[in-house]
C-alpha cells in the first residue's frame, strides 16, 4: 500500500514538473500586467505576484490567488486608469480560469501530500505550568518567572517556530526546577506522590531508586527513558547516598534533574532512517494528543493505551477525544486556543481603557469579561454545539457584575452561570465585552479595530496594512463641533489611498458602534449624536445592527469555516499551516458541514487527519 502510495506521488510530481500549466498560462500574463504594481520594487496591497512563477509556488500563495482572480475578473485589476497595458477580455478570462483551476486542484490535493513537520518546541510557560501541576501537583506560576512566548505562525504561542530558548531562560528553568522541587519535599503527601518505592528489607535502596525513576522519568519525558538516560541518575543517586544522605535526600538531586531534563523541556519525536514520513509512535500521539486538548501532558489512561499499540485505532482515538473534551482540563482550548484566536486574552495585559474617562473598568470587571468569553466558548466545545454559536448565540454566561454592566436583570451572585439572552444583538463573541473592548482605543470605539477584526480574525481575509500617508485620526471621540465618529471616517476614507480598503473595513465596524468602548449598549454617541450603525459593503449587502451584522456573517458561512479549521488545525499541529494543508482544511470543513457544524466533529477530524497522525522528514 505505502509502496503503491509512493509511486502515486512520483508520478504526480513528474506530472507537475513535465507540463506545469501555470507556469505556461498564467505566468506570462502576470508578468505582462501585474508586475508593475505587484513586483519586487513595489507590492501594493502586500502582494508580490513575480513569485508565481509555477503551480507549486502558486499554491504557497494560494490565499491571495482567490482576491487576484476576484480582481481581475471584476476589472479592478490592473487599473484601466493606471496601467501601460490592460489585458484584453480573452486574457481576463484566461487568467481567471488557470487561477480558480489551480485553487481547485489545491484543495483536491492534486499534487504530492505531505504530513508537514513540527519543529522541537519547548512547552510554552502555560504548557510548564500545567504540565507541573498534573505531574507532581505543585501550582507554578511560570509567567510571573518565565519570558513571555512569542506567537508564531497563525498567531499562537504554542508553535515551536516562536519558542525561542534564550540563555537567560535556561537559569530561569533552573530556578524554576529547585523551587518546585523544594515545594514537593514540603509537602509529605506531594513526596510519597512523587517517590512511590520505598527501601525495605526486599528492596535495597539502589532497586527503589531505579524504580522510582523509571516511574518519574517516563512522566517526565511522556515516554518510557532508555537505560542510558537512567544511568546518569542512577549515579547521582549512588554518590549522594554513600555521602550520608537518607534516601528521600539522595533522591532530591536526580529528581530535581529531571525538570531540567530537554526531553521533559521540549516536545520531542522521533525520525525514522530511511523514510520519508511515517506514524507517530504511540507516546508521540499521546503527547500530541494531550497538549492540543489539555496544554497538559498525558494522563494515565492515554499512557496506557499508548504502551498498548492501541491509542491510534480510529475508535479508540474518537472515545479518547470525547472523553478528554469532558474534563476540565479541556478548558485550556477555550483559555488558548480561543483566547489568542479571538483575542480575548489581551484582556488580561494588554487592553487598558482610559481609567479617569472609564473608572468602572475595574480588575473584578476585567476578570468577569474574560471569564464570559471562556466559559462561553468552553461551554461550544463541551456541548458539542454549532461553531456558528461563535458568531450569533441565545446564550451567554454572566455574574451579577456582568448582568449588570448589560443591563440584564436577575443575575445573582458572583459564580458565573450560563443565561439565556433575548436581545439577538448580545448573543456570540460579538456581542461580548471582551471583544468590545480590546477592539477599541483607551478613549473611544474603534470602527477600523473592530472591522479589521472581522475580516482578519473571524474571516481570515486580512486587509493590506495601511499605506504610509494614511493619516490618523483622533484618539478621543469627543468633537467641539458635534462632528460623529463616523463623519470623520467617512471625510478619512474619501482619500483615494483609504477607499478601497475602508470601504470593507468600515462597515462591519460600524455595524458594531451601538456597543461603546466598554462592550455597553448605547445609542447615543458622546457628543449627543444618534449611533448611526447602517452600513452597506461592497456587494450591496446592508446591515444596520450588531445582530444584522451576525446574520451577513452567518448568510455566507464559508470563509469563517474555513478559517476556524485553519486555527485550530494550526494550533493542534502547534505548526504555520503550509499549502500542503490546504486539502486537510476542506475535508475538515465538509466533515463539518456533514454533521451539524459541531464542534467536536472538527476537533476530532484534526486529531485523525493525516497531518496529526504522521510526520514527514521534511519540512
Amino acid at each position: 500500500m505505502l509502496r503503491t502510495y509512493g509511486i502515486g506521488l512520483a508520478v504526480m510530481a513528474m506530472g507537475i514538473a513535465m507540463a506545469d500549466e501555470f507556469a505556461d498560462r498564467a505566468k506570462p500574463l502576470l508578468s505582462k500586467y501585474c508586475y508593475e504594481c505587484h513586483g519586487e520594487r513595489k507590492q501594493k496591497g502586500g502582494i508580490e505576484v513575480n513569485q508565481l512563477t509555477s503551480t507549486e509556488e502558486a499554491f504557497k500563495y494560494h490565499r491571495f490567488l482567490k482576491t487576484i482572480a476576484e480582481q481581475v475578473e471584476n476589472r479592478k485589476m490592473p487599473p484601466e486608469d493606471d496601467a501601460d497595458e490592460i489585458p484584453g477580455d480573452d486574457e481576463r478570462k484566461a487568467l481567471v480560469a488557470e487561477i480558480r483551476g489551480t485553487l481547485a486542484k489545491l484543495e483536491e490535493g492534486k499534487f504530492p501530500r505531505n504530513p508537514g513537520r513540527p519543529t522541537v518546541r519547548r512547552l510554552n510557560r502555560n504548557e510548564y505550568n500545567r504540565t507541573v501541576r498534573d505531574w507532581l501537583g505543585v501550582d507554578f506560576d511560570a509567567g510571573s518567572e518565565f519570558p513571555a512566548d512569542g506567537a508564531g505562525g497563525e498567531g499562537f504561542d504554542n508553535v515551536g517556530d516562536a519558542l525561542f530558548i534564550q540563555p537567560s531562560l535556561m537559569e530561569k528553568y533552573l530556578a524554576a526546577s529547585r523551587r518546585v522541587i523544594d515545594a514537593v519535599y514540603a509537602k509529605p503527601e506531594l513526596l510519597n506522590r512523587m517517590v512511590t518505592v520505598k527501601p525495605s528489607p526486599e528492596k535495597p535502596p539502589q532497586q527503589a531508586a531505579k524504580e522510582v525513576f523509571q516511574i518519574q522519568s517516563a512522566l517526565a519525558f511522556r515516554r518510557p527513558a532508555s537505560a542510558a538516560e537512567l544511568e546518569p541518575l542512577m549515579a547521582l543517586f549512588s554518590k549522594r547516598l554513600a555521602a550520608g544522605m537518607s534516601f528521600e535526600e539522595a533522591m532530591k538531586a536526580p529528581l530535581q534533574s529531571l525538570l531540567m531534563h530537554p526531553v521533559f523541556l521540549f516536545r520531542v519525536e522521533q525520525d525514522q532512517a530511511g523514510k520519508k514520513e511515517w506514524q507517530v509512535s504511540g507516546y508521540e500521539l499521546a503527547t500530541r494528543l494531550s497538549y492540543f486538548l489539555w496544554a497538559s501532558m498525558p494522563d494515565a489512561e492515554l499512557f496506557r493505551l499508548a504502551g498498548e499499540g492501541k491509542l491510534a485505532q480510529p475508535a479508540v482515538l474518537a472515545e479518547q477525544v470525547k472523553r478528554m473534551l469532558q474534563d476540565p482540563r479541556a478548558e485550556s482550548l477555550s483559555r488558548f486556543f480561543g483566547g489568542e484566536w479571538l483575542g480575548y486574552d489581551e484582556l488580561l495585559e494588554f487592553s487598558e481603557p482610559d481609567l479617569k474617562k472609564f473608572p468602572e473598568f475595574t480588575q473584578s470587571l476585567r476578570k468577569s469579561m474574560y471569564r464570559e468569553s471562556v466559559e462561553f466558548v468552553a461551554n461550544i466545545i463541551r456541548e458539542n454545539r454549532p461553531a456558528t454559536d461563535l458568531i450569533s448565540s441565545d446564550y451567554t454566561f454572566l455574574n451579577e457584575e456582568l448582568a449588570k454592566h448589560y443591563g440584564i436583570p436577575d443575575v445573582k451572585g458572583g459564580n458565573m452561570r450560563r443565561v439565556a439572552l433575548t436581545d439577538p444583538n448580545r448573543g456570540g463573541i460579538i456581542g461580548q465585552a471582551s471583544v468590545m473592548t480590546v477592539t477599541s482605543l483607551p478613549l473611544r470605539t474603534s470602527p477600523v479595530k473592530r472591522g479589521k477584526w472581522i475580516l482578519d480574525t473571524l474571516l481570515g481575509t486580512p486587509p493590506p496594512p495601511p499605506p504610509p500617508d494614511a493619516g490618523v485620526l483622533p484618539p478621543d471621540d469627543h468633537s467641539k463641533n458635534g462632528v460623529s465618529m463616523r463623519e470623520r471616517l467617512e471625510k478619512h476614507r474619501s482619500r483615494a489611498s483609504c477607499a478601497a480598503c475602508h470601504a470593507k473595513i468600515d462597515p462591519l465596524g460600524f455595524g458594531l458602534e451601538n456597543f461603546d468602548l466598554l462592550g455597553r449598549w448605547r445609542t447615543v454617541d458622546v457628543n449627543g449624536k444618534p449611533i448611526d450603525s447602517k452600513s452597506t459593503l461592497p456587494g450591496g449587502a446592508t446591515f444596520d445592527s450588531p445582530a444584522g451584522l451576525k446574520s451577513y456573517l452567518l448568510s455566507d458561512n464559508d470563509l469563517f469555516l474555513r478559517n476556524l479549521a485553519r486555527k485550530m488545525l494550526a494550533y493542534g499541529l502547534g505548526r504555520p499551516l503550509e499549502y500542503y494543508d490546504e486539502p486537510v482544511v476542506v475535508d475538515l470543513v465538509r466533515q463539518l458541514r456533514g454533521d451539524g457544524l459541531k464542534m467536536q466533529t472538527l476537533i476530532l477530524g484534526i486529531v485523525q487527519s493525516p497531518p496529526f497522525l504522521n510526520r514527514s522528514a521534511t519540512r
